[in-house]
Order: structure tokens, then C-alpha cells, then sequence
């Protein structure tokens, strides 16, 4: 039965693996003044680079022995192995801690979040059709070895990679800095919504892409319902409370609006006919819903919209207040929530990364998921210093979104940084970009870890064969049991796509195979009956 707006409660297990990260980042409590010598505050090294990764080799391994086992606990202080340091928990990050072999390297994961969200079904979440802790898997769940004492979760934001000493330099959520050193690196930190530089998107909208965004949201959709019952309320802010507004026509903003207009049909209408009746949800899109699918799939996707009570506007957003928002045709549109879906683009941290980039601010990589950066000595005579951030774009201000990332000719002088991978959206090949979707994040944390499992204790690794994606298809749900399925490649001209109740039984068992656990699963599956 569906818990309409219920709390979302990670659970036990997880609010138990939330404290065990904190832990993880506690050691610089312990010496915050050594791991403070090893750098400047500018990130400079005070010591040559082999000896500044050996200190804090030291540190990181002395301090953690007391962290996990108690003080004069005897356990090794290195295994042997080489460290793999992930960044991120997301789609790509996951895969390749839940693929990497634990026999043949220690794991670090460093992450804000201790946990993977399973974000195709976050719009169900919203309004209580799948709990929210059906969607968000504890990473200790998908690597199980991370709870052994020579590997580490750590809860934190990576600030800094000084890849020459091949040191990652973090923060806990109460500023606490502290570095850890790596063998190899993946980052894999993802992208941020994209703006688009639009005044008061950040301050006025929610965004959905975390399972704090699905539950800030429905707390809002509470809040509103509430309020919108107050005896004596101007009728215009009754309606204005009782209007949500969704911003952008891909997958997550057609997603949202159909669960939304199915909840209030099936669900709000038995609560209170009057008020559910006066709910009203209005999608803008500039261009077209769906824009990637068949056009038969997006004629389906509109008329179902339009007969499940969703209004469709075509506009593009000039500005969004507190209390509504402007089109660039002058119309102004009230609402009591904005969910703004318009897309992905970098974060401040991919930009500020010594590393090379594309014009759309993700990190340049090769075939191989390797990080590009041009020569220490340009053509030019300029010499690229420690910490410089590499070329491309600095700033969200020098990021276009629009400008084509392919680039085959110009940076040919490019070199692959040692042991530092990228994966999933915060990276692209400059011959071969790839849209930011789950499927491409996967299957390169897949092919990582392969790559990085095979290569394990061989003095010379053979080259290994470039990363190759498989568009697997794309899935939308419209509302109510009816979703759209495109499988294949368009690109390739083979595809095979359906719409309708069968393409929601595929569209919803698709993805609760792919959820992370068997007790996940079995969380989604009972949630949604």
C-alpha cells in the first residue's frame, strides 16, 4: 500500500553507517597540526613530494590503527597493496567499488554521502510511492570489504587533488581538512543541476536529485496542502500554494509531474475532494518533452500528460522568485513549488581541478577513462605550475553548456595524468562525448574496475581496450501504470520502442532487478503494492 508522504528514514543500518563515516574523518581531530605541516595553506607542499605522500602515509594509517582496532592495536600498517581512492558514491563510483577486488587493492571512498541513490526512481519517492530508503544503498552494502580495518569510508568533499604527490586533500561536513594518499584515483563526484545562470533558480527551486531533494520536497508539498486550508486565506495564495510548477520536459520532470498527478487522483482526492480537485501542475519545457525519444513516444508522453490534468507550457524561464516565476514572453506564473530539472553541469570542484576540460566544464578524458592535462611545458614557454587549474573553463561564469565538447584536432599535445581515471558525469571523452546518464556512469565504473583488477600486481600491465558504451535504451514513467520504453540505439537506427501498461510493467521490473540489494529490492517492491 502506498505510504503517501511518509518520512523518509534511511533506517537503522544506514543512520549506523552515517555515524561509522564520521569516524573515518575524525583523525585530523586527532593531529590536525601534522596533517596541517605536510601542506600550505595555498596547497603548496612544504616537502618534497615522495616525502609529503610518505608522512602522510604515516598518518593516515598510524591514526586509523587507533580508529578502528584501539590504541596499541596490532595490526599491520600497510597490506601491500595499492590503494584505490574513489571520489563519489554515485552511479560510477558504486560499480567500481562494488567490481574492484579487494584481494588486490585497500579502498578508500570518499563521499558526502554514504550511500548510492537510485535516482530513477526518486520522483516515486516525492509523494510516498516507494520509500525513500528503498532507493538509497549504504556503500558498505555494495563493498562489503569496506568494513574491513585496512579500508575506509570517509565522510567528506574532496577540496583538492595534488596529483604530483598523489594526495587528496578533504573536508568533513565541520571543516576538518585532512589528506589521504593514493596509489590510484577515480572521481567520480557527478554533476550539479544546471541553472543556466537563470537569476533565483537557486534560491527558489528544488532541485531532484539526491534523496534529501525528494524529501525537502515533500515536506513542501505537505507544508502547502496545509496551509492551503487555513480558514480566511486570499483565494489567489490558495491558489498559488496549491500550484507546482516543474521545469524541464526529460525524464525526471515528466516523471515527477505524472507521480504527482497520479497521487493526487488516486490519493488527495479521498482526503479532500475540494482541495485536490484545486491542485493544479504545469510542466514548461523549451523545446520538446522527452527531446531524446521517438517522436511517436513524446506525441504519447503529451497526450497522457494532458489527460492526467498536467498543463504544458512552452517558454523558457527568465527569472524565478519566491512566489513565481517570469517567462522571457513577460508571462508570469505563480506557484507554491518550482522543481526545476532542466539538466546537469559541472561542479565548482571539477572546475577547479588542475586537470584539462571541455568547453561544458567536465573533466577531458581518453578512451582509456584517464584524466588529459597538457604538458608541463607549453609551445607558448608557459609552465604549468602545482595546483594551477588546467585548461578550459575556471568558473561556472566560463562554462557553455551549449558549445559541442567533441574535439579531436586542437588539444592532440594532451597526456594522460598517472593513475588518475574519471568516470560518470563529470568527464567526457573530447572524440567520443558521452550524455550524462546512469547507464554510461556504470558501465564505465564496470570497465574501471575490470581494467584496474586485471592490471593488479603486474610490474608491466598490457594496454588495456578502450572503454566501448552500449546504449542500452531509455525509460520514462507518464503517470498512473502507463510509462514509455525506447530500446536500442536511435543513432544506430535500431531501436524498438513501446508505450502503454506492458511498458510499465518493464519500465518498473527493470528497475527493481537493478536496485543494489536483495532487501532493497524487496523494500520497492513491497512499497509499490
Amino acid at each position: 500500500m502506498r505510504r503517501a508522504l511518509a518520512p523518509a528514514l534511511l533506517g537503522r543500518q544506514a543512520a549506523g553507517e552515517a555515524l561509522g563515516g564520521a569516524w573515518g574523518c575524525s583523525w585530523a581531530a586527532v593531529e590536525p597540526w601534522a596533517a596541517a605541516r605536510l601542506h600550505t595553506s595555498a596547497g603548496a607542499p612544504l616537502l618534497p613530494g615522495a616525502a609529503a605522500a610518505a608522512a602522510t602515509a604515516w598518518l593516515h594509517t598510524s591514526v586509523h590503527k587507533g580508529l578502528k582496532h584501539g590504541a596499541g592495536a596490532p595490526i599491520p600498517l600497510t597490506t601491500g597493496r595499492q590503494r584505490l581512492v574513489i571520489l563519489g558514491t554515485g552511479w560510477g563510483g558504486a560499480r567500481l567499488a562494488r567490481d574492484i577486488d579487494p584481494t588486490k587493492f585497500d579502498i578508500t571512498v570518499v563521499s558526502p554521502r554514504n550511500h548510492m541513490v537510485f535516482t530513477p526512481l526518486l520522483a516515486s519517492t516525492c509523494v510516498g510511492t516507494i520509500e525513500s530508503r528503498s532507493v538509497t544503498v549504504p556503500i558498505v552494502d555494495i563493498q562489503h570489504a569496506l568494513q574491513q580495518p585496512q579500508n575506509f569510508y570517509y565522510a567528506a568533499t574532496c577540496k583538492a587533488v595534488h596529483w604530483e604527490d598523489r594526495l587528496v586533500e578533504c573536508s568533513s561536513e565541520d571543516g576538518l581538512r585532512f589528506f589521504v594518499e593514493y596509489d590510484q584515483l577515480a572521481i567520480s563526484t557527478g554533476s550539479q543541476g544546471s541553472t543556466f545562470g537563470i537569476p533565483g533558480v537557486e534560491q527558489h527551486t528544488h532541485f531532484l536529485r539526491d534523496a534529501a531533494h525528494s524529501t525537502a520536497i515533500r515536506a513542501r508539498l505537505v507544508d502547502n496542502w496545509n496551509k492551503a486550508n487555513i480558514p480566511g486565506r486570499d483565494p489567489l495564495d490558495r491558489d498559488r500554494l496549491l500550484h507546482v510548477v516543474v521545469v524541464g520536459g526529460g525524464p525526471t520532470g515528466v516523471e515527477f509531474a505524472g507521480e504527482l498527478s497520479d497521487f493526487v487522483s488516486r490519493d488527495l482526492r479521498k482526503i479532500d475532494p475540494g482541495r485536490a480537485r484545486d491542485m493544479r501542475i504545469t510542466l514548461i519545457e523549451a523545446n520538446e518533452l522527452l527531446g531524446s525519444f521517438d517522436t511517436s513516444l513524446r506525441e504519447y508522453t503529451a497526450r497522457k500528460l494532458t489527460q492526467e490534468g498536467v498543463q504544458l507550457v512552452k517558454g523558457v524561464v527568465k527569472e524565478v522568485r519566491e512566489k513565481s516565476l517570469e517567462l522571457q514572453d513577460g508571462r508570469v506564473i505563480p506557484f507554491g513549488l518550482c522543481v526545476w530539472s532542466t539538466g546537469v553541469g559541472p561542479t565548482p570542484f571539477t572546475l577547479s581541478l588542475p586537470f584539462a576540460k571541455t568547453p561544458r566544464g567536465r573533466l577531458a578524458v581518453d578512451d582509456h577513462l584517464r584524466v588529459l592535462a597538457p604538458p608541463r611545458q607549453q609551445a607558448d614557454g608557459h609552465v604549468w605550475a602545482d595546483g594551477e587549474s588546467g585548461p578550459g573553463p575556471q568558473h561556472m561564469a566560463d562554462v557553455s553548456l551549449q558549445q559541442d565538447e567533441e574535439d579531436v584536432d586542437q588539444h592532440k599535445d594532451w597526456v594522460p595524468v598517472g593513475n588518475v581515471y574519471a568516470l560518470g558525469d563529470c568527464c567526457a571523452d573530447l572524440e567520443r562525448p558521452l550524455p550524462a546518464l546512469a547507464q554510461v556512469a556504470e558501465q564505465q565504473g564496470k570497465y574501471l574496475a575490470r581494467v584496474l583488477n586485471a592490471a593488479a600486481g603486474r610490474l608491466e600491465a598490457r594496454e588495456s581496450p578502450a572503454f566501448v558504451y552500449k546504449h542500452m535504451g531509455s525509460m520514462a514513467s507518464v503517470g498512473g501504470t502507463s510509462a514509455v520504453i525506447e530500446l536500442g540505439d536511435a543513432s544506430k537506427d535500431r531501436t524498438r520502442s513501446w508505450a502503454g501498461f506492458s511498458s510499465w510493467l518493464a519500465w518498473r521490473s527493470a528497475y527493481l532487478t537493478r536496485l543494489g540489494t536483495l532487501k532493497h529490492r524487496a523494500y520497492a517492491a513491497s512499497a509499490a503494492i
